[in-house]
């Protein structure tokens, strides 16, 4: 199935749509409980006497199993709510893992094919006694053993009296939130207040969804709530003020969306716009693949003319027009869209917008986000008529709707979520109006408002934010500590590093280029200039990243190994965090990086006794080294210069589009065997932990008690090195083997964050390290980071990064010098 998943959702709606049309005004013997509680509640004099639980407490209804619901649903009201409910929950998940179906398409998708989704997912509580046991899709017969109350859902009725509606929990096994937070299925007004009569709660007047009947977006709704923001909001509009000096760079022009042209905004220009006088959007969507009409140099001039882009001939794809028409209906007469603002041919243009991407987002007084599909030609005004409706269910005489969509997940599932450019969008914004095939929501610092929930100046700032404010899609974006220290800037830059990681681009060589402007703005002030994404002044904590899902090398030769940039796919830090390791490095190391852009190639050489200090030399655009890197000392050719941060070389040096590191340090060779997974700790079966022994009879033998370290390895980065050794069934994951191992640092285990990150570990289902590894480490906390060296055929010194991990440096240094020590210049790339 290769569809969007707005298209996904389509389908689930009308999955949705097939599930309401069976629905009959009944009970099955499971849910009977459900009504005979309702009219407890219905004839109770004091309602006060009703409180709602948590999953397991004592008035709780075990319900029945997910099985139970997809084998009921057609005659079951509340089943038939229940299973809205969990198609609407498991949304992501599904789609997911129905495109790894064979030869399902998006017209097969059925509930059966879900159901079998919801088997392939791992969920335990999806009975094999329906009628998918007997279908062409055969059900896998490995069902693990739970607690049987872990299988059922628990339904909380009494939470009616509160907050006007039941709660429920999924089993345990499907349960999402850490917290386990219960959905909510909420009465209809009218019945909640025949109900509570004179004891109606404030909370749950505003909690329950308005019923909702609408054909189009209301437009109206958010121009009042930009409106509103603007006139009450101070943190919005201070946030949203013009920079002075930021604005010297970016944007460099922007759309006149009255007179249809572009206009420059470098003062040295006739006709230019001052940008402190002026305000404007900005548009983030997605491209897609198809092409369409961009600015090129040929016809910047052209569209520098009044009423250019009302030429019939422009052909402007969907999205591009529909911001243009909601621009202007907004009241404002500017809008920066990057295909027609940036000089697509241009390198000098390009490079300099992509570096000033993080401004152009942060003082654009609005962001319209097009969170609608997979391409640039969908437009985002139209919307299903029927997700603007509240669907009800009657439950014991009573009418129960689903919650209204949470705002973030709404969001999160849509392809805009999935591109490599929104992360920067996202986070350097402050205003937002998001189009989804859901909903319109506005957005900023104080509040969010859609079509179920439209603003109401009657409600106080502290009701709305105790009761109705949804989680903000800002979460979506870096899990930010603003400052310029360190510690802060750690925290935001292993964000970036794994939200950017799982992220898809068109063009895979874009990723160093999306983390720019976020490097620069949030991170660079407390760690230092980057290259290939790394901070040099923290290199071996940086280095330190690890796979946390089944990684693939992107379609990028320049970004090496030893960078996350250059893999898409999950991965972690798993210390959390790179400042306070105090990692000492163990070896000599320099950047050789390659620029091949106008201007010029900047070498970099850093001491590690100084990261703080670079070193760099000039050479000729577009030439690269032809001298090997061996022996005991490096190139003598390298000129040493100190450099200033504001630089903006940099810059380039920071999405160097060919960057290696070359080291002298300590490589030895350590018998590993890769362990089966742990089914707690590794869900997804792709993860491995490598463990490392002493010999190869304890490598063998699996001894425990040789047991020396451990690396985190997934299958798609050994499938990438070693294609005929490894394979996805994993037949040969249990295979001993004696691998190269590069020492580039020492790491303290007892320090005390360090400590709190291994107690996480145990405790929870974190899984970044083994079992075995924590009974090492809690003994022997002193260990040697250690790099997995791929060595290229033909060419010894040049290597790759296949994993990272650590070695009891006792054990390590016993090695060393039984087996002799080789010391030699090599290059990673």
């Amino acid at each position: 199935m290769s569809t969007s998943i707005e298209d996904f959702k389509r389908t689930l709606n009308a999955l949705d749509s097939q599930i309401l049309a069976s629905v009959r005004n009944s009970l099955c013997q499971a849910c009977h409980p459900i009504s005979l509680r309702l009219d407890e509640i219905l004839n109770a004099t004091d309602k006060a006497d009703f409180h709602p639980g948590t999953r397991d407490s004592t008035g709780n209804i075990r319900l029945a199993t997910i099985g139970h619901v997809f084998s009921s649903y057609h005659e079951c009201s509340f089943c038939s709510l229940a299973l809205r409910l969990i198609l609407r929950a498991k949304e992501r998940h599904l789609y997911h893992a129905i495109r790894s179906i064979p030869l399902v398409e998006e017209t097969l998708i059925t509930l059966d094919a879900v159901r079998e989704a919801l088997t392939s997912l791992g969920s335990t509580t999806v009975s094999k006694t329906s009628s998918m046991a007997n279908s062409s899709s055969s059900l896998s017969d490995d069902f693990e053993i739970y607690d049987p109350e872990d299988l059922i859902l628990q339904i909380s009725v009494d939470a009616v009296c509160d907050y006007g509606a039941i709660s429920l929990w999924l089993p345990l096994s499907d349960s999402e939130d850490v917290d386990d937070n219960e959905f909510q299925l909420f009465l209809h007004p009218e019945d909640y207040r025949a109900i509570m009569a004179d004891a109606q709660k404030p909370e749950a007047t505003l909690m329950i969804p308005k019923p909702l009947n609408r054909e189009t977006r209301d437009i109206d709704l958010m121009k009042r709530c930009l409106e509103y923001c603007r006139k009450n909001h101070d943190k919005c509009n201070q946030s949203a003020a013009p920079n002075t000096e930021a604005l010297q760079t970016a944007p460099s022009r922007l759309i006149d969306v009255v007179d249809m042209r572009l206009v420059p905004t470098n003062p040295g220009i006739h006709g230019h716009v001052d940008l402190q006088q002026v305000e404007y959007v900005a548009l983030s969507y997605v491209w897609g693949r198809d092409p369409f009409f961009t600015l090129q140099s040929p016809n910047l001039s052209t569209l520098c003319e009044k009423d250019a882009f009302r030429d019939p001939a422009i052909k402007l794809p969907q999205t591009i027009l529909d911001a243009i028409e909601v621009t202007k209906f907004l009241g404002y007469r500017y809008i920066w869209i990057d295909s027609l603002c940036i000089e697509q041919d241009s390198t000098e243009d390009t490079f300099t917008q992509i570096g000033s991407m993080h401004v152009i987002y942060a003082q654009a007084s609005l962001t319209i986000v097009a969170a609608v599909g997979d391409s640039a030609q969908h437009s985002i005004l139209h919307i299903d008529p029927n997700q603007l409706s509240n669907k009800y269910h009657t439950v014991g005489g009573l009418r129960f709707c689903l919650d209204r969509p949470e705002f973030e997940e709404v969001v999160a599932s849509s392809t805009w979520a999935t591109r490599g450019w929104t992360l920067q969008e996202i986070t350097c914004s402050d205003r937002f109006i998001f189009f989804t095939p859901e909903r319109t929501y506005f957005s900023c610092a104080h509040g969010n408002w859609n079509e179920d929930l439209p603003l109401d100046e009657s409600v106080s700032p502290e009701q709305y934010q105790r009761y109705l404010r949804d989680e903000d899609p800002k979460g979506l974006g870096l899990d930010m500590e603003i400052g310029g220290d360190a510690q802060k800037a750690s925290a935001t830059y292993v964000s970036m590093a794994e939200k950017l990681s799982t992220r898809n681009f068109t063009h895979d060589k874009d990723v160093l280029k999306a983390s720019l402007g976020m490097y620069t703005m949030y991170i660079g002030d407390g760690l230092g200039m980057a290259v290939a994404g790394l901070p040099l002044s923290y290199l071996g904590a940086a280095l330190m990243w690890q796979p946390n899902g089944v990684l693939s090398r992107r379609r990028c030769e320049g970004i090496p190994s030893w960078s996350w940039a250059s893999w898409t796919g999950p991965i972690s830090y798993p210390l959390g965090r790179l400042d306070g390791l105090n990692i000492e490095l163990t070896l000599d190391w320099f950047i050789d990086a390659v620029r091949t852009s106008p201007g010029y190639i900047p070498y970099l050489q850093v001491d590690v006794r100084i990261a703080t200090v670079a070193q760099h030399m000039l050479r000729a655009p577009g030439k690269e080294p032809s001298y090997r890197y061996s022996g005991e000392s490096p190139p003598p050719v390298l000129r040493r210069r100190i450099v200033t941060p504001k630089e903006r070389w940099q810059q380039d040096l920071a999405i160097a589009e060919k960057t290696m590191l070359t080291f002298r340090g300590t490589i030895c060779s350590f018998p590993i065997r890769i362990r089966e997974r742990d089914h707690t700790l590794q869900a997804s079966g792709q993860v491995h932990f490598c463990s490392i022994f002493s010999s190869p009879e304890a490598s063998e033998n699996m001894d425990n008690a040789e047991l020396i370290g451990e690396m985190r390895v997934d299958s798609g980065t050994l499938q990438s090195f070693f294609p005929d050794e490894f394979s996805r069934a994993a037949s040969n994951m249990g295979i001993a083997t004696n691998v190269e191992l590069l020492a580039f640092g020492l790491l303290d285990f007892s320090l005390e964050h360090v400590q709190n990150v291994l107690y996480l570990n145990r405790y929870s289902r974190r899984g970044n390290f083994s079992p075995e590894f924590l009974a090492l480490v809690e003994a022997n906390p002193d260990m040697v980071l250690v790099m997995w060296l791929f060595r290229h055929p033909g060419e010894p010194h040049i290597t790759s990064r296949i994993a990272v991990g650590y070695v009891l440096r006792s054990r390590w240094d016993e090695a060393v010098k039984e087996r002799g020590q080789i010391r030699e210049w090599i290059r990673l790339h």
